[in-house]
């Protein structure tokens, strides 16, 4: 078990951007329990409340004025917020994506670096990768990201630039980079217009939708993480990753989308006859799995629970809570 230093948390005033979404609702929990004084950023009404005891400051971190306010007098930060969605979403909503990603990150960074916060994790993705076999941290900037992810990973990856700026302009080294893979969870956005992958098969499967029509032929491979997993890496990354450059969370193993799709429809139940493969919609990178060798080196990382444990958990969440999964995706 890895040894929590309560000083880091305890008493301290951390900051939590992005609070209603999927890494907040699962990171704040943890973040209390340690003792530390949650100040959560949303840009609406979360749609199941957070705990009572969180300071909810509800605002657009496009605006730099809301930022500055949002940070002043945090210990740390968690800077999760941004935008997200599907292949297609990141298309149609291309200005966007770039445009309203930019802001959100470097307002956040920005604002704390002028509040003068001790201890910063950024959440970027491994979407800043161009197409290659396994994803390897140094190896980012070698070419230009794949197409159909290309507006959103630009976007994180002049944030990133932004904390390697820091270093050389002010010598700063309180931040950690984080790049998880495809991470799903309870709290995610399971409405089918805007959600990713799992959510979305999730909540398609649970509506009895046939046949389930699936984009591409379901040999792409993808590396997933359950959210308990990716917050444990947040954490470490807190503790022990300031400075060290970015660091990937994933599992290290690639999943075909066939097998993702059996996965869910085995757990969800009551799924459709069968799955229509529409090879005729754009599918990403063929495979796009994460190098987690410097996770475990520089953060002790591991991940705890399976892909098929993991939707099994979320497909039981789901039922639990439809409305609030759907509502997510509508905001």
């Amino acid at each position: 078990m890895r040894r929590v230093d309560s000083d880091l948390y305890a008493d301290k005033t951390i900051l939590v951007t992005g609070a209603s979404g999927l890494y907040g609702r699962a990171l704040i929990p943890r973040l209390l329990a340690r003792g530390a004084r949650v100040r959560a950023v949303a840009s609406r009404n979360p749609a199941v409340r957070l705990p009572d005891e969180v300071e909810l400051r509800l605002g657009d971190l496009k605006d730099p004025a809301f930022a500055d306010a949002a940070a002043s007098g945090a210990d740390g930060l968690f800077h999760l917020a941004g935008k997200r969605g599907s292949v297609g979403i990141q298309i149609a909503q291309a200005a966007t994506m770039l445009a309203d990603n930019t802001l959100i990150c470097f307002n956040a960074l920005e604002a704390a670096r002028r509040a003068r916060v001790a201890r910063i994790v950024y959440v970027s993705t491994v979407s800043v990768y161009p197409p290659l076999d396994r994803y390897a941290e140094d190896l980012a900037w070698s070419a230009a990201p794949h197409p159909a992810n290309q507006y959103v990973a630009w976007s994180k990856r002049m944030a990133e630039k932004l904390v390697e700026a820091y270093g050389v302009q002010y010598g700063l080294a309180n931040i950690a980079v984080v790049r998880p893979v495809n991470t799903f969870g309870p709290f995610d956005d399971f409405d089918p217009a805007t959600a990713l992958v799992v959510p979305a098969l999730i909540a398609r499967a649970a509506a009895g939708e046939t046949p389930l029509r699936v984009w591409g032929d379901g040999t792409a491979v993808r590396d997933f993480l359950y959210v308990e997993d990716a917050v444990d890496g947040l954490l470490a990354a807190y503790e022990k990753g300031l400075g060290a450059g970015p660091v990937n969370l994933g599992s290290g193993r690639g999943y075909a989308i066939s097998e993702v799709v059996e996965t869910i429809l085995r757990h969800v139940g009551g799924g459709p006859a069968h799955v229509f493969w529409d090879a005729s919609k754009p599918a990403g990178e063929a495979r796009k799995v994460a190098d987690t060798a410097r996770a475990q080196a520089i953060l002790g990382f591991a991940p705890k629970i399976g892909l098929s444990e993991g939707i099994r958990r979320t497909a039981a969440w789901y039922r639990a809570n439809k409305a609030a999964g759907l509502e997510r995706g509508r905001r």
